[in-house]
């Protein structure tokens, strides 16, 4: 089961993330990923492998010593917390 929410941005960007609950060996597990939509674009994108927005915004900011891009650059803990909690609001046993 998977559920997705967007979080706008003061910028005008948008971050969508995905969340999917999954069983596995008889264990639940969380997966997630994020996907970017730059302001005034309509196109989504995976901001750790799209070779455009990794020359343009990356590479710049790895210059000035930034020593890793991660999913904290896009989106807090508590933005993902707010999005599996959606899913497991609409899946939870009654």
């Amino acid at each position: 089961m998977t559920h997705e929410k967007i979080f706008k941005r003061k910028d005008g960007s948008q971050v969508k993330v995905s969340v999917w609950l999954y069983v596995h060996q008889a264990q639940a597990n969380w997966g997630y990923v994020i996907l970017v939509q730059e302001a005034d674009s309509d196109r989504w994108f995976d901001p750790f492998s799209d070779k455009d927005y990794i020359m343009r915004i990356m590479t710049p900011k790895f210059e000035d010593g930034l020593k890793m891009d991660t999913f904290d650059n896009y989106v807090t803990p508590k933005e993902i917390l707010q999005t599996k909690m959606e899913l497991w609001e609409r899946i939870r046993p009654s």
